[in-house]
């Protein structure tokens, strides 16, 4: 499989097509490099640098990591809007609002840095920072349709965990 280098060291062979399928299957799922190379069989220094000699893998590299991000960001958005059943404490709430908070900034500065660009915030323009805009524009107006919900008896502070 590997060749062995002149100082005993086995050396990585290059990552094949089925290899690298697995791998940008896997990364489009969950934006983890060293979890899809696993997948894959191969490692994640093997498959950098495959990316740096194939222009081809690297692009679709970047779609996929894109579509995982977008997964990603899907998935968290969906799991903060999911309204608490029950009684659950003020501090759950904020505590459960400040991972979503944490983990979509992340995200988002993440891509920026995989796309190039200025993390969102920090002045992006372009189609990808209109549409983030809009997003936050649809967020914000979904958090007032919560904070109207609860203001039915709730105390309400304003924060409402987001």
């Amino acid at each position: 499989m590997g060749r062995v280098k002149a100082n005993g060291a086995k050396r990585v062979g290059r990552p094949d097509r089925a290899q690298m399928d697995v791998f940008l299957d896997e990364l489009a799922a969950s934006s983890n490099v060293a979890a899809s190379a696993r997948a894959a069989g191969v490692s994640a220094n093997a498959m950098y640098r495959e990316r740096r000699r194939n222009t081809a893998l690297s692009k679709r590299w970047h779609e996929a990591l894109c579509e995982g991000y977008a997964r990603l960001e899907a998935e968290l958005l969906s799991e903060a809007l999911v309204a608490p059943n029950g009684n659950v404490k003020e501090a759950t709430l904020k505590s459960r609002a400040q991972k979503y908070r944490l983990g979509l900034s992340l995200l988002a500065a993440h891509r920026a840095a995989v796309r190039g660009g200025a993390p969102a915030g920090a002045g992006a323009t372009g189609g990808a920072g209109d549409a983030k805009a809009r997003l936050a524009v649809k967020l914000r107006a979904m958090q007032a349709r919560v904070r109207e919900e609860r203001a039915s008896g709730a105390d309400d502070d304003g924060n409402d965990g987001f």
